[in-house]
């Protein structure tokens, strides 16, 4: 199977876009607060994604390093190699853990359902999705993630005339921010893309498929940040707030984005493992689905950032190797 530059894209983009992606929350903290300054973050951002993905992809597909075990492996000393296989492995189990019980917090407020039902439902989808291979994955991405791209396009078009109340000048630390909030996504997505190499025949198709994932993250977050900037005081979920003031419906299909946001996001992380471990560990996953006992704020709290930090370590060998006769491609 040799996959699209689009399912590529978009396999991308839906292993960076979570559920604080979709409800507006990260761009507000990240960018829009900053005001005009956010823009220029988004820029920035949007940018080393592009980069960092074609690296990603690059490594996939001329070396064969498809599982973030063997892209360790490529630098770090065999002792350092297996604590950080082990952190990564955790962090990866523990992120399903969070996305089981977000899917169970918006299923509940979708259609009532029980928290820990709504999780083990989440999470059952992702496992089946992410153990019947790279064509799934890639396919699931293909059909979702369209429809957040297209209900956060409408939704900032609707809002588009909206008088600005939000913050309007510029700001310090739009910088740091850019690339906090590009260490804290970028986790997943650098993962999920060295199996996606294999798929690519050409670093023209590499770039190009890196490219459009990026130019497509980076619209969807200048479009969430014009239509953040419309709103004085955001909430928890700015974007679903924007979406249900504009009528009801709106309101109920962007709760949907969310658990879509969530699932995409979850397939990235269980396919990670698959490709590292094979379908065996993702069966034990499957229990993760307890950790919505914590609930999803507090998991969020505690893990996200310390995400961001272990996501330093996938970074450093994706731009410097050691020289070891890598073939050509």
């Amino acid at each position: 199977m040799k996959a699209s530059l689009w399912g590529v894209a978009l396999t991308y983009v839906g292993a960076v876009i979570g559920a604080g992606f979709a409800s507006g929350q990260e761009i507000y903290q990240f960018f829009a607060r900053f005001g005009t300054s956010g823009i220029m973050g988004i820029a920035v951002a949007g940018l080393m994604f592009g980069i960092l993905g074609y690296l990603a992809l690059e490594r996939g597909r001329k070396e064969n390093v498809g599982s973030f075990g063997a892209l360790l492996g490529s630098l770090y000393p065999r002792s350092v190699v297996r604590v950080a296989e082990g952190v990564t492995t955790a962090f990866l189990v523990i992120g399903l853990g969070v996305v089981s019980a977000g899917g169970g917090a918006a299923v509940h407020q979708l259609i009532h359902l029980p928290l820990l039902l709504g999780g083990a439902l989440t999470i059952v989808a992702i496992l089946v999705v992410a153990m019947r291979g790279t064509a799934s994955v890639v396919r699931a991405n293909s059909i979702l993630v369209p429809y957040l791209i297209v209900l956060v396009v409408l939704v900032a078009a609707l809002s588009w005339s909206h008088p600005a109340s939000g913050p309007a000048s510029s700001g310090s630390g739009w910088l740091l921010a850019a690339f906090l909030y590009l260490s804290y996504n970028v986790f997943t997505g650098i993962m999920v893309l060295l199996g996606l190499g294999r798929e690519l025949a050409s670093r023209r198709q590499s770039l190009a498929a890196a490219a459009l994932g990026a130019i497509v993250l980076s619209a969807l977050a200048y479009l969430e940040h014009h239509a953040l900037a419309t709103t004085a005081h955001p909430g928890a979920l700015p974007m679903v707030d924007i979406a249900a003031h504009l009528h009801a419906v709106w309101g109920i299909l962007f709760g949907v984005s969310l658990w879509i946001a969530l699932f995409t996001t979850g397939v990235a992380e269980a396919y990670a493992l698959r490709e590292q471990y094979g379908n065996r560990l993702l069966w034990l996953c499957g229990a993760t689905f307890l950790f919505g006992i914590l609930g999803f704020e507090r998991l969020v709290a505690l893990l996200y950032p310390l995400m961001g930090i272990v996501a330093v370590m996938l970074w450093a060998p994706l731009i410097y190797r050691r020289n070891r006769g890598v073939p050509g491609g």
